[in-house]
């Protein structure tokens, strides 16, 4: 098995880019407390490119990044993009050929599954966890696929038709 060390570096470029991007330009575009998660389009887009395995590795690469800004919930968005990321694997594209609504579904799945491992595993429970994912996860769930619709739609775009 031949490894692509372009294709690695460019996935790592995309995955470092859609982090800087969260990191800085999100605070400019967000609505108050409600901002896209890029890294999560990121993620899902090597995933469904590469496979579990891949997405697993990713997610943990992306997670443990993350938890060095947010060192209250250590070990929470590790633990969440790296279980998405192996589920969205699942739906490659060499397995499962996905139109983009296909995609935006996948990602609002996605969305939902990542939030509710991150507040179980950060410690929310009762009535603090259905809050947060009512007031904080519902509304940023709407704005990221918005922004991953686009994305997806984009891409397509890009892409050459098969004759």
């Amino acid at each position: 098995m031949r490894i692509h060390w372009k294709r690695i570096a460019m996935e790592a470029g995309i995955l470092a880019g859609a982090l800087l991007l969260q990191q800085t330009l999100i605070r400019w575009i967000s609505l108050g407390p409600v901002r896209p998660d890029l890294t999560l389009i990121a993620l899902m887009a090597l995933a469904l490119r590469r496979g579990p395995i891949a997405g697993l590795y990713a997610g943990m690469i992306l997670g443990l990044v993350q938890d060095v800004y947010a060192v209250e919930t250590l070990g929470a968005n590790a633990l969440s993009n790296c279980l998405v990321g192996y589920v969205l694997g699942f739906f490659e594209d060499k397995v499962v050929k996905s139109l983009p609504a296909t995609r935006i579904l996948l990602l609002g799945a996605a969305l939902i599954l990542h939030d509710v491992i991150f507040y179980l595993a950060a410690g929310f429970h009762g009535g603090v966890f259905w809050s947060a994912l009512l007031r904080q996860s519902a509304p940023s769930a709407v704005y990221t696929l918005f922004v991953g619709g686009l994305i997806f739609y984009s891409t397509l775009r890009l892409k050459p038709r098969e004759v």
